[in-house]
């Protein structure tokens, strides 16, 4: 199997280990170095290879890994990344595929308010599109699999002495168009309602975030393993997330979560199911402006993530009250 990045996609690709096991069908998992953590002793693996990017950069690098796994004697490769990079794996190794169906020119085509209006009802759901692959394997009824990542006791070691009662959130993301500028509020509003908060994230996360938390709030970003922020996640009563890993880690250790839209969209299929969490959105006609939000906002205001942070905390409460979890 494989998916390289980014970390999201790699957490969802996981919602294929339970059925594939069950499928007494041997795994090996390909990834990018670092992501490969979240599948430490996983018993559901019979291997993980964990690969520099920089080791299938050029045609000849990927040529040469590709006739290396030709003489593992594979029976398929189950490509769930679906670009160039792992096209030529496929090609050189000449071992057969399965593909995901990536819907990429669809989600293309969304990003003009003209094609929207006849492509808005066409859901699309990329951990569907993962999970549809099992057919091929005789699975029928693939989408009641979610993504699942396996915890350890030694992941949860530092991170066993938080409050009880408290909410993670996720204030990071790799482009600025996908982060909400008022975390600081929503903590605020939650540490009013009863609730504790933590922050997870990485050091950048930290030092990228200019707001200001009451002094009551928790700050981890940066001081925890990407294992260790899986074993907070799972600890939480629910999570507040942008369209980040942080979103995806929920669902993969079964936290509650709600997910923030800025530039991007749910139509691209990375959005919470309905067992999983909620999101919300504003639902502007400039949305979405990019696939992966890293386009520059052409107003140069951010209306998109312009969302009170009252609003973001009463739709939290009202995943909390559908899951039965109080504060």
């Amino acid at each position: 199997m494989i998916r390289f990045s980014s970390l999201g996609d790699v957490i969802l690709a996981s919602s294929l280990l339970d059925p594939l096991y069950n499928l007494d069908i041997k795994v090996d998992f390909l990834t990018f170095k670092p992501f490969g953590e979240i599948f430490k002793e996983d018993y559901r693996l019979n291997k993980l290879i964990e690969v520099d990017k920089k080791e299938l950069k050029t045609l000849s690098q990927i040529k040469s890994f590709a006739n290396n796994l030709k003489k593992e004697n594979y029976d398929y490769i189950l490509d769930i990344h679906s670009n160039l990079r792992t096209f030529s794996i496929s090609l050189f190794s000449r071992i057969k595929t399965i593909r995901y169906k990536k819907n990429s020119i669809k989600r293309r085509l969304f990003l003009y308010k003209p094609f929207r209006k006849f492509l808005i009802n066409q859901n699309f759901n990329v951990l569907f599109a993962y999970l549809e692959t099992l057919k091929l394997f005789g699975e029928k009824n693939y989408k009641k699999y979610r993504p699942r990542l396996i915890l350890h006791s030694d992941d949860f070691k530092g991170v066993n002495n938080l409050p009880k009662n408290f909410v993670v959130i996720g204030s990071g993301a790799r482009y600025k168009n996908k982060i909400y500028p008022y975390f600081n509020k929503v903590s605020q509003i939650l540490l009013e309602n009863g609730f504790n908060v933590v922050l997870v994230g990485s050091k950048d996360d930290k030092n990228l975030d200019r707001n200001v938390y009451p002094k009551e709030v928790i700050d981890l970003r940066g001081e925890l393993s990407l294992r260790q922020s899986m074993a907070v996640i799972s600890k939480a009563v629910g999570s507040i997330s942008n369209d980040s890993a942080v979103a995806h880690l929920s669902r993969a250790v079964q936290t509650p979560v709600l997910m923030i839209y800025g530039a991007t969209h749910p139509y691209f299929g990375f959005a919470p199911l309905e067992d999983e969490g909620d999101f919300i959105i504003k639902n502007l006609s400039c949305q979405p402006c990019d696939l992966h939000g890293r386009k520059e906002c052409k107003f140069k205001s951010l209306y998109c993530l312009n969302i009170e942070p009252s609003l973001v905390v009463n739709k939290f409460l009202k995943i909390l009250t559908k899951f039965n979890i109080s504060s």
